[in-house]
């Protein structure tokens, strides 16, 4: 797995659009975040705030935009401004071999796991992080997680520590205790059962799998995970990390239930209440790196985690 350079402050970064339009005014406070506090520079095509119906602009545009942002040889990420839907419209015609080439961060997450996915399958790692249009709404602590992740500047947890901010998650519970490593794969849950029969869908086997949705009600989380389960894409995870499911519960029933009860029937560690997904405190996490799960059984010391190993490495993870 290739790890793309560190991001660090004065670099050049790209900021596109390849899935939904979005709101200028969110656009332009995330933009202050990535200049301001971030200390980065975007770069932005005059077009990206086009609109078609439900798509920011047409596939032809996205995917000039995308092949643009993957050519400039300035540019050291490559920043989503919003998901929603719309970027596997564009899989067919993204080469990831040009990305392996050269090296760049992607950075984005919901409908931007349609991008993570194949470039994780080709040998590619990314950002699974906040869109630039949820930057500005992002709590300090998740901004400096950010920073720490793009300049590859955490210093590793010990045994037992809580890691520094870039070096890994502290989960709010354990579901089944046990310890697992492996790369680190997954983003959102519908996104990653629609890829399912497709040629782009990531390889799960010996991987920690994170899941994360919002909007789902409990009988699609259950439709998604029956879903990959009879595909045969869960045979053979690691582990399984879970982020957040914002507003997913319904008519009394938890969508985390329904996630542990999976989980339990994976039998394999898993841990509950990453904060990373759709709320504004979504922190990020490098996908296709190894990584490292920690799932405490009741009187084991130290808290439940996922520990970012081979981001750290800054090498092949």
């Amino acid at each position: 797995m290739i790890v793309p350079p560190p991001v660090k402050r004065g670099d050049a970064v790209r900021v596109i659009a390849p899935s939904s339009p979005f709101d200028p005014d969110a656009l332009a406070k995330g933009l202050a975040v990535l200049s301001g506090r971030l200390g980065l520079v975007p770069r932005l095509r005059e077009d990206v705030g086009a609109r078609r119906g439900y798509l920011a602009g047409d596939d032809a545009r996205r995917i000039e935009e995308w092949r643009e942002a993957v050519a400039d040889p300035e540019a050291r990420a490559i920043f989503c401004a919003r998901g929603g839907y719309g970027a596997m419209r564009l899989l067919p015609e993204v080469d990831p071999a040009p990305l392996l080439e050269r090296p760049k961060l992607l950075v984005g997450f919901s409908d931007v796991t349609a991008l993570h996915a194949p470039l994780n399958r080709a040998g590619l790692a990314t950002l699974h992080g906040p869109v630039v249009t949820q930057l500005g709404r992002a709590p300090e602590d998740a901004l400096a997680h950010l920073e720490a992740l793009l300049a590859g500047s955490a210093p590793r947890a010990g045994a037992w520590e809580v890691p520094a901010p870039g070096a890994g998650l502290v989960a709010a519970r354990t579901i089944r205790p046990g310890r697992a490593a492996g790369p680190l794969l997954g983003g959102t849950l519908a996104i990653l059962a629609h890829l399912q029969g497709t040629p782009f869908a990531p390889r799960l086997d010996g991987a920690i799998l994170f899941l994360e949705d919002v909007g789902e009600k409990p009988y699609q989380i259950d439709r998604y995970l029956t879903h990959l389960r009879l595909a045969g894409a869960l045979d053979g995870i690691a582990g399984l990390a879970v982020g957040q499911l914002s507003r997913c519960d319904d008519a009394g029933v938890l969508a985390a239930d329904v996630v542990r009860e999976a989980a339990l029937a994976l039998g394999v560690p898993a841990v509950e209440g990453l904060p990373a997904g759709h709320e504004d405190a979504n922190f990020a996490l490098p996908l296709g790196a190894r990584a490292t799960l920690v799932a405490p059984a009741p009187g084991e010391e130290g808290p439940p985690r996922l520990l970012f190993d081979g981001w750290l490495a800054r090498g092949s993870a």
